[in-house]
This record gives structure tokens, sequence and C-alpha cells, in this order.
């Protein structure tokens, strides 16, 4: 059972039924066509958005496009259920929450592969440009079964720009506040898509400046029967790493450069796919000021095979092999080669008109940690054509990363006084959950749409680094098995076409994230999110698009004794058509609001101020 207050309970309904009650209120009085979305990440197999189990929300291109975000951390920022942690400006890390679960707990993929660094567990949200990115799916609950280690709370999966079938090219220039410049020309045709962009900023404040270029190739053509596919994408950036107000670092500085490859085949008639995909992340940080110097260079390979089969027509299966290979070389954790393989096996069932089931599960074998089974169960039943109900429940794991399985010993003194030793941990075992959704989609009328989900999961085995030394004066710091965590919540989604020009949505998120053991709230977990938004479009040229974000208050630390302030952003941004030209004006954090979402020692990261920003585009 969810453990809400009655006065909770009350709150969210209410708003729900409100919102329902106001929407109807306001019918349109015209017709609206409404398309199906495609989606991939779910299923691992294109499927309409509708008769997927796993709440899965789109993020399109076009949304891409009337935003203000130049990368893929900002444009998330509004789904429901997801919470974001920026360091600060364009130079900063950016890492994300979803349901819950940390960022080591989100797998992120770029077109079905994994791109998480093994060595840290996560991927760094602020290193995708949004130029090449065609849409952006994210899966929530548990998807180990589908994909492995590390989808704990849920998958990302970055979708980049494919061919088109005439040839297109378009060219940008934008500049911004902080002497902010962004150039990027993309083109593409029947077999190619490719793009150069370039995104560069002195920085809101001492030693943040960014400098980034990011390309991407895509070929595709047939070899007989068969669909082949190439792509390469690669992303470098140097970025000033200026620290908090406390422990500033103003000679701090790091490097990000980033390959990502991969190969398809397929044989679309026969249901069978093969590829074969590699991440190369290499990042360098040196802070001459306290003489740090560290590197970190992993190589990801994975030869991925699978096959559907429709033995019957109200049955598919989906056969899987993968096997993947992680190679790291650090100075925090010596060299090391980690290999994982794995088997899954998926069955969708039409049980009957309008309800649908699939089952599924994945097993692991890894070199370090062993075996592990992954079981799932979805179902989406449609009792009306204007209504979805889904419901799952799956199990899912996060590996321990590199770093934490073998961190070399390090001795240091420490602060005020004493010797701080820390230490890998090669007997940590996977972190696992058991997560349960469900969720209601219901079409008011032509132009509105509302979703009510619930979930609850728990987490077992969190890993975290704690002292273990019985000294007064020493510590000795070590990663171990030793927290559990118990998720659940509520979101709530309206979207509606108000008139032939105008569209907007809410949605609101209330979530319990807690550490079982001492009662304390998971830290960076805000309890309470509210987006909104309304997008102006009157069909000769003219878009305007304004979002609205709250995060409310959350814990910066797992103790719970120090606390972030709750904080309202707004963005807006307009464009304009002139033919082949677009005009695109844009001012972030509109009314200049204060704030953070991230602490250092004893004090803050701030986050910009308010930005105006202006471009130009031509398409041809």
């Amino acid at each position: 059972m969810f453990r809400l207050s009655g006065y909770q309970i009350i709150r969210v309904s209410g708003l729900f039924f409100c919102s329902i009650l106001l929407a109807s209120a306001c019918l349109a009085q015209y017709p609206v066509f409404y398309g199906e979305e495609v989606v991939v990440t779910a299923l691992r197999i294109p499927r309409l958005r509708s008769s997927v189990p796993w709440n899965t929300r789109v993020i399109t291109r076009q949304e891409i496009e009337n935003s203000s975000a130049k990368k893929l951390g900002d444009i998330i920022r509004t789904v429901p259920g997801l919470s974001v942690k920026a360091n600060g400006g364009l130079s900063s890390q950016i890492s994300t929450r979803l349901r819950g679960s940390n960022s080591q707990q989100v797998l992120v993929l770029l077109n079905g592969h994994r791109i998480n660094s093994p060595s840290l567990g996560l991927f760094d949200l602020g290193d995708i440009l949004l130029t090449d990115v065609e849409k952006i799916e994210v899966v929530k609950g548990p998807l180990s079964p589908a994909y492995g280690a590390d989808a704990v709370g849920g998958v990302i999966n970055v979708i980049t720009r494919a061919e088109s079938e005439s040839p297109q090219l378009k060219a940008v220039m934008a500049y911004g506040e902080s002497n902010t410049r962004h150039y990027s020309v993309s083109g593409s045709g029947q077999h190619y898509f490719f793009s150069l962009a370039s995104l560069r900023s002195n920085g809101f404040r001492a030693n943040s400046d960014y400098q980034a270029e990011d390309y991407n190739v895509r070929l595709t053509g047939g070899l007989g029967t068969a669909r082949v596919e190439a792509g390469l994408k690669r992303y470098k950036a140097e970025k000033g790493s200026p620290g908090s107000l406390d422990f500033s670092t103003p000679q701090a500085r790091q490097t990000d450069d980033n390959d990502f490859y991969d190969l398809l085949y397929a044989l679309d008639e026969l249901g069978l796919k093969m590829t074969l995909s590699q991440a190369v992340l290499d990042q360098r940080y040196e802070n001459p000021t306290w003489g740090q110097l560290s590197t970190h260079r992993t190589v990801s390979t994975s030869y991925d095979l699978q096959q559907v089969i429709s033995w019957f027509p109200s049955q598919t299966w989906l056969l899987g092999l993968e096997m993947r290979s992680d190679q790291s070389e650090s100075t925090n954790s010596g060299t090391h080669d980690l290999e994982n393989k794995a088997v899954f096996l998926q069955d969708e069932i039409e049980a009957s008109s309008g309800l649908k089931l699939v089952l599924g599960g994945r097993e692991d074998i890894s070199s370090v940690y062993g075996g592990h089974f992954s079981p799932r169960l979805g179902c989406v039943w449609r009792p009306w054509l204007d209504t979805i109900v889904r419901a799952s429940w799956g199990s899912s794991f996060k590996a321990p990363t590199i770093d934490d399985l073998f961190w070399t010993r390090t001795t240091e003194p420490g602060w005020p006084s004493g010797i701080v030793t820390t230490e890998g941990n090669p007997a940590l075992l996977p972190e696992t959950s058991d997560s349960l959704d469900l969720s209601l989609e219901k079409r008011l009328d032509f132009a509105t749409t509302a979703r009510l989900s619930l979930f609850k999961s728990r987490i077992n085995d969190m890993i975290r680094w704690s002292n273990t030394s019985t000294s007064t004066r020493d510590s000795y710091w070590t990663p171990r098995n030793i927290s559990d965590a118990a998720i659940e919540g509520i979101e709530f989604e309206l979207s509606r076409q108000i008139n032939d020009s105008l569209k907007g949505f809410v949605n609101l998120t209330y979530e319990l994230a807690k550490d079982e053991a001492t009662g304390n709230f998971l830290d960076y977990a805000p309890q309470n999110q509210y987006n909104a938004g309304l997008t102006y479009d009157d069909r000769t040229g003219l878009t305007s698009d304004i979002k609205v974000k709250y995060v409310g208050e959350r814990f910066a630390d797992q103790a719970n004794t120090i606390k972030l302030e709750a904080y309202s952003e707004v963005d807006l941004t307009m464009t304009k058509k002139f033919g082949s030209l677009i005009v695109k004006g844009e001012i972030e954090n509109l009314f200049d609001a204060a704030y953070a979402e991230s602490y250092g020692f004893t004090d803050i990261y701030p986050m910009p101020g308010r930005r105006y920003n202006i471009g130009v585009s031509i398409e041809l």
C-alpha cells in the first residue's frame, strides 16, 4: 500500500478531478486529428505508445526546436517523475533522478546502445547537444529485463536524426548572454545524415567557460534484402570547473572527449537484427591549486543479436543475445577488463480485443559479480476507445561501478586532523529492486488527455561509501551494501489542444523516497514537482513557447541536515519564420530566480540568472 496521508490523497485526487472538470468545461468546438506515437525503447521493437505497458514519455524534434534547451539535461526537466541536478551553467555536470532512483540507477542509451560510464556508473547529460537529436524516449520503471544492469528507475533513450526522402540543409547561428555562441550545420538525404555543431560561452562566473564541438554522421543503405546502417558521433568539450562558493577552484579544468560508433545489419522481413556498438569516454580533470590530476578512459564494446518470431497471430516472441566488454584505465582505480553476457526473452500476447500482456526476463552473467536474473510482467487494457489502463511489475539491478570495486587505496591528511584512507570493495553485490506501476490514461474529448500514475518500488543492498574505522582521529572509507530504500509516489498529467493555435500541459509529481534504515529522505529527491507550459503556433510562422518549472525542497545529504530551498523557473522562446529564414529569441530564467541544485562543502553551486539569446537559421 502507498503510505500517503488522507490529506495528501485528497489533495492529489482533488487536483486530478478539478483538472478534469476544468478541461471538460472548455471543450473544443472543432475536430482535432491525433497521430499515434511509435516508440521503441520499452519493448526493444517499434510499437504504438498506446500498446506499451510501461509509462513512456516522448520528447519530439518539434518540442526541442520550440524550447531554449541546448543539452539533453535541459530538455528533460519537465518530464513528470524526473528531477535534474546541475552544478551550474553550461560547463557543469548534469545528472538525473527518475522516480527516486539516483543517476547511477538510470540507464542512458544512444540509439538503443548503453553509454553509461562503467567507472562512474552514470552519464553526464550535459555531454549530449541537441542539434542532431530527433526524439527522446523516457521510459519509467524497471528495464533490466530488457537492457540489463543500471536500468532501475528507467531508461532515457536519445534517438538521433536519420535520412530524409529529399535533400535538406539547415544552418544555425545564435548569440546570447555571457558571450554564448552557437553554430551548427546539418543535412540529410535518402541515405545519409550529418551535423556539425559548436557551442561556446564565457560562463556566468569565473572559470565557468565552456567550448564544445559535436559531430555526427549516419549512413544508411541496402545490401541485398538487408538494411545496413552505420553511425559515428563525436563530442569534445573543454570546460572550466569553478567549484562551489565555499570551495572555489578558479584554475580547475576538465576535458570530456567522447566517441560513439554503431553498425546495424537487419533482415526486417525475417525479424532479425544484429548490432555492433562502442562507446569511448575520455575525461581529464586537473586542479593545479591543489595539485590534483585525474584521468579516466573507458571503452565499452557491445554485440547484440535479436530475433522477432510470430508463431501465432496473437503472439510475438523476442529472443536476444548480448555480449559486452568494458575496459577501464583510471588514475583512481587502475586498469580493469570486465565482461558481461546476457540472454533475454520477451513474449507479447494479445489475450483478447483490447487486452495485451507482456512477459519477459533476462539473465546477465558478469565476470565480476556473477549471474543475475531480471523478470517483468506488464499489461495494457483498453476497456473503451478513449481509456488505457496500464499495470506492470518488474525486478531490476544496478551493478557496482569499477570505482566502487577497485578504487586504489589512498591515504591523505584529514580535516581538521588525522588520516583519511579510501579503498574500493571487490566483494560488493549488485543493488536489486522490485517495482509496481499502475496508470490510467483517459481521453476526455478530442482535445484533452489526462493521465494518473501510481508507482512503488523498493531498492535493496544500496551501495554507500561509509567510514568503518573505530578511531576518533582516523577514518577508513569504503563502499558497502548497507542501505535499503522505499519509494512511492503519484504523477498526474493533463494536456490540451485549447484551440487551433494554442496547446498546453500541466503535470504534478508527489514522491516519497526514504532510506529504510534511518527513515531519512534520499538526498536530492524532491517530494513535490510541478511543470506547466503553453505553446502558441498561429500557422503563419509565429511560434511562442513558455514553460514554468517548480522543484520543491530537497535534502543535499544523507543525514538530512542540509536543505536546498524550493525554486521556480520560467523560460520563454519566440520563433518567427520568414520563408526559409527563421528568427528565434529566448529568455531563460525569465524572472531571474536565485537558486541552486547542488551543494558543496558548506555552500551551494549557484545556478545562472536571467539569460537572453537570439539566433537565426536557414532551411534549404
